[in-house]
């Protein structure tokens, strides 16, 4: 019989979809120490690495929330969206 998810379940889904929109807010964050490095290769190097691992954290992130199930209703995604933007 198909019941109503349980609350745990629920809990730990939103838990994950809020890791999602952290890994999300990184890469915004990553993109903004690349706009502030000088003419410093290193620094440079450093600011583009973090870029590629937190798109490959993000991506990752985004494979499993598919696999599992777990999508996000337009009411859900509009609130991310504002949220995101403030």
């Amino acid at each position: 019989m198909i019941g109503k998810p349980d609350a745990k379940h629920e809990k730990w889904e939103e838990s994950f979809l809020e890791e999602i929109s952290r890994a999300r807010k990184e890469i915004e964050l990553a993109e903004r120490a690349f706009q502030w490095t000088a003419n410093d290769s290193e620094a440079v190097d450093a600011a583009l690495s973090r870029i590629e691992a937190s798109i490959e954290r993000y991506n990752f992130l985004i494979k499993q929330a598919k696999q599992m199930g777990i999508y996000l209703s337009d009411k859900a995604l509009y609130a991310m969206i504002v949220k995101t933007v403030r």
